[in-house]
């Protein structure tokens, strides 16, 4: 029964998230409004409202480890789908599609990676959510600059366009909670695994549900730069949900409860958005390239969850 009522909260939270793509893509065809302010900050900011609920309330309830997990889980998973999203889109060539723009996104998030590494090994660790924050305010900042698409072809118009994209932010906002206290429960039916495993692998995946249907979504309507600026802008927010989540760490910082797993997935997640990166400064006709380097990232992925078990 549990299991049920847990696939019928991701059904309906796809669908959810298909509508919110499609309202996304609109909205930016419809108004001057460009692809990364939709994309990176509103978009981004509803699908993250997951990692949002459950690494706040994983710390209340004194299990940062848990909220540790689930963050730096979910941000390797991100980038993770994005490679296996260009290799199901072969012919789209996604990688090659997409702007170099987001190349600054992607120095954004390594900065954050290296320095919370730091953190956990106590070193800057009084400084490091203050840097989180320094650096979310700094990719606000570039993408409201570069909100610049004057030369987009503008559809007509369906003035109640907006109001059905908030409607149906609210209720997947809703439905993503809902999905996540339902993974929570379920994850503690099953103590024999670390609270770092249990929120990277299970609570991570289930609270990126949202970026990965809506980025599919998006990639299926042709719009690479949303895409991608979904799933670099949630990676960015949900740092910046880690330094929030500090806040209510009593006595001490979040960074100290990271374990030997929470560096495997650190370790990881710079290796892959590094690849990310190169994908996006190099452009080549050369398909089996791109291909090449999302395969590898697929690799380090699975390799890191390899090493939950060994």
């Amino acid at each position: 029964m549990d299991g049920i009522f847990f696939l019928l909260l991701a059904f309906l939270t796809i669908f959810l998230s298909i509508k919110l793509s499609y309202y996304g893509d609109m909205l930016s065809k419809q108004s001057k409004i460009g692809a990364a302010f939709i994309g990176g900050l509103l978009i981004a900011s509803v699908t993250s409202m997951p990692e949002f609920v459950t690494s706040i309330s994983a710390v209340v309830i004194d299990n940062p480890t848990l909220s540790f997990g689930d963050i730096v889980g979910s941000n390797m998973f991100n980038i993770f789908i994005l490679a296996v999203y260009n290799i199901y889109f072969f012919r789209s060539n996604v990688f090659k599609n997409t702007s170099s723009k987001y190349i600054f996104e992607c120095i954004i998030l390594l900065v954050d990676y290296i320095f919370i590494v730091l953190g956990c090994n106590n070193i800057f660790v009084n400084i490091i959510t203050f840097i989180l924050f320094i650096a979310y305010m700094i990719y606000t900042i570039s993408v409201i600059k570069t909100n610049k698409d004057d030369d987009k072809e503008v559809i007509k118009k369906d003035k109640f366009l907006f109001i059905k994209f908030i409607v149906t932010a609210i209720f997947m906002v809703i439905l993503s909670v809902m999905l996540t206290k339902e993974a929570d429960r379920i994850a503690h039916m099953y103590p024999n695994f670390s609270s770092t495993s249990i929120g990277a692998i299970l609570l991570g995946i289930t609270t990126s549900l949202p970026e990965v249907v809506t980025t599919f979504a998006l990639l299926k309507l042709s719009n690479f730069d949303m895409a991608a600026s979904n799933m670099l802008g949630s990676n960015i927010f949900n740092f910046l949900v880690l330094g929030i989540a500090d806040f209510f760490v009593k006595n001490n910082h979040i960074y100290s409860y990271s374990d030997s797993y929470s560096m495997m997935y650190l370790i990881g997640g710079i290796l892959i958005t590094i690849l990310l990166m190169l994908t996006l400064i190099i452009k080549t006709k050369k398909k089996y390239l791109y291909i090449l380097i999302s395969i590898t990232m697929i690799v380090i992925y699975f390799y890191v969850w390899y090493l939950q078990f060994i």
